[in-house]
């Protein structure tokens, strides 16, 4: 086989060849993987064109500190009320920079330009304080900035901003409230009045004092039936509207033996009220004006959701010959009012406690009279702190 021995030597020639250059490209991919794409120069490039990424250090005219900017805390505010924003722009200590301080969405929209064009030191803290006029929702209080060479910020820290509702105009005014209470102190017998306002604080007189409940009691035995019933029957439905339209005492005797004491005690302690006081006999407990506001305003946050709607039916469907007092005064002012009155003997105690509703706001009211001279005495005081309490 000597004629091809030739052709034998050159393949081997052409496999160590093969070889040489892979090993190479290994040597090569080596180099690659460890020096990375930022640190390969390219033929023919000058110092400038070396990297091929740019580089995240700050340059020789920022004093070797980067430009950052931050938004000093979360922010929560009720539409068109006053907010205070704090932010900062660090960078070279003694520079000044430009800053612009925004609102956007999560999205990266801007809603809103509260600071523009500000100079201030790097460094400081600084704050804005305004009205705040958005809708409710979540937003970002982004701060950006640009130093005297025209860099901008490396990074910006957000805050959050969440906008609530707009805050209900005050009613009752003070003056409504001094107006309608030196009015109740000139009345004859024992006045009690308490009024949660339109910005959830209580106010009153004689708040505390306590009185018969007399049918006061219904709404509260009401609730506490039905937190512990997730259906009621057609029957029940009927006692209990019964109950509440035209005060029949014989269905709140009916509620109370399935509710109990023990009902209405767990009921008065979830809803705060601290001067109730039960009796074996419903239309006996008592209670406070302020006790009876507080819980008119706040019922529903005690009424399960499935219920809701049946509760306000009944509490505004009170037949009109009891609808006096704060009904009277507060519907003719466009207020639906969500209502329960009382009252023991020939009107010789006459109380009513409502929830009342217009537009944004929502009060709660009590009035508690007792020891009146005649039948419509109490009624009258009621419509007259009532009226007072409303006036613009």
């Amino acid at each position: 086989m000597r004629p091809d021995a030739p052709h034998t030597q050159s393949g081997r020639r052409g496999w160590l060849v093969t070889a040489v250059c892979l090993a190479a490209g290994a040597v090569c991919l080596a180099l690659w993987s460890t020096a990375g794409p930022a640190s390969v120069t390219h033929a023919g490039a000058g110092p400038a064109e070396a990297t091929a990424q740019p580089s995240t250090s700050p340059s020789p005219e920022t004093g070797g500190a980067a430009l950052t900017t931050t938004v000093l805390g979360s922010v929560t505010v009720h539409s068109g009320s006053v907010a205070r924003v704090r932010y900062r722009a660090d960078g070279p200590d003694g520079d000044t920079v430009t800053v612009d301080l925004v609102i956007t969405t999560r999205a990266g929209d801007v809603r809103r330009r509260l600071v523009t064009g500000r100079v201030v030191r790097a460094g400081e803290e600084q704050a804005w304080r305004g009205r705040l006029r958005l809708r409710r929702g979540r937003y970002l209080l982004v701060a950006h900035a640009v130093d005297a060479n025209g860099v901008t910020e490396s990074s910006a820290r957000a805050a959050k901003l969440v906008v609530l509702r707009p805050v209900p105009p005050l009613v009752p005014s003070a003056g409504a409230r001094r107006a309608a209470f030196t009015w109740a102190s000139k009345r004859s017998g024992a006045v009690a009045v308490a009024v949660v306002d339109s910005h959830g604080h209580l106010h009153g007189r004689n708040a505390h004092r306590r009185f018969l409940t007399a049918s006061l009691a219904k709404p509260l035995l009401l609730v506490a039936y039905l937190r512990r019933n997730d259906t009621v029957t057609s029957a029940m439905r009927k006692t209990l509207t019964r109950m509440i339209t035209v005060s029949d005492n014989d269905a709140a005797d009916a509620v109370y033996r399935s509710v109990g004491v023990k009902g209405l005690r767990r009921l008065a302690k979830l809803a705060g009220m601290r001067s109730f006081e039960t009796n074996s006999a419903w239309i006996l407990c008592r209670a406070s004006a302020a006790d009876m506001a507080c819980f008119f305003r706040d019922m529903e946050r005690y009424v399960p959701r499935r219920h809701r709607r049946f509760v306000n039916r009944l509490l505004t469907s009170v037949v009109p010959y009891q609808s006096w007092g704060i009904p009277e005064a507060a519907r003719p002012r466009g207020y639906r009012v969500y209502f329960k009155p009382g009252w023991l003997g020939a009107w010789t105690l006459a109380s009513e406690a409502a929830r009342l509703e217009r537009k944004r706001v929502r009060i709660g009211l009590a009035v508690f009279t007792d020891d009146n001279p005649t039948s419509s005495y109490g009624k009258e005081t009621v419509a007259g702190v009532t009226a007072r309490l409303l006036r613009r």
